[in-house]
């Protein structure tokens, strides 16, 4: 017996999305990822042999379809993982920690979370330096399209934000405002001025952050 041989239907949810990254596999296809190599995108840390198994179990279990699309069963999770989120927030059982952090998969949830409407008309390059792990990364932000590279392309970079990794990271959950994270005696900003003052715009900020949840901080 593979599942927990219980007739509660708590039970028999946790049969179909409880095994590890199942539920965040789901998560991801909830945020527009559409192919493989996007959803392991957003999950860095998932080995792709795993990221195929949970693929099949959600295909077998009617939650996702042929492709890389939720049918009606797996968009009704939706629901289910806003409520963890706001558990989460709101609970210090599930606070943040430095085994959480991962640049790789933040600053793909940033590049995805773009208001491409707010950008200016040229396109505008911001580079993101995480100063405690030594790693970089550039955004290439146009109102057509955002692209994230890990490598230098030599494009000139017309904002540079240098910060701690957990300093970003809590910006982006929304525990931090962007005038605070400035103010972090780690963070440090230059480059463009007339870019700077509106560079805060550009974000439509982690999906789940306490504000879009109804979770005070």
């Amino acid at each position: 017996m593979t599942g927990y041989g219980q007739f509660c239907a708590v039970a028999r949810a946790l049969d179909v999305v409880g095994e590890r990254w199942a539920l965040l596999v789901v998560r991801e296809l909830l945020l527009g990822a559409s192919t493989f190599t996007e959803i392991r995108r957003g999950l860095p840390r998932i080995p792709r042999a795993t990221l195929s198994a949970r693929l099949r179990a959600l295909r077998a279990a009617g939650i996702v379809d042929d492709g890389y699309r939720l049918t009606n069963a797996g968009v009704a999770l939706a629901p289910v993982v806003r409520e963890l989120a706001r558990w989460a927030v709101a609970t210090e059982s599930a606070a943040l920690t430095e085994d959480d952090l991962d640049t790789a998969a933040l600053t793909w949830d940033i590049q995805r979370r773009i208001n491409v409407e707010a950008l200016p008309e040229r396109t505008v390059v911001l580079a993101l330096d995480f100063t405690d792990r030594d790693e970089r990364y550039w955004l290439y932000l146009s109102r057509t399209g955002v692209n994230l590279c890990r490598q230098d392309t030599g494009a000139p970079v017309d904002i540079w934000l240098a910060a701690p990794t957990m300093a970003v990271t809590r910006w982006w959950l929304g525990e931090r405002s962007w005038a605070q994270l400035l103010r972090h005696p780690d963070v440090h900003m230059h480059g463009d001025l007339a870019l700077q003052r509106q560079v805060h715009r550009w974000f439509t900020r982690y999906v789940f952050s306490p504000e879009t949840l109804g979770t005070p901080r």
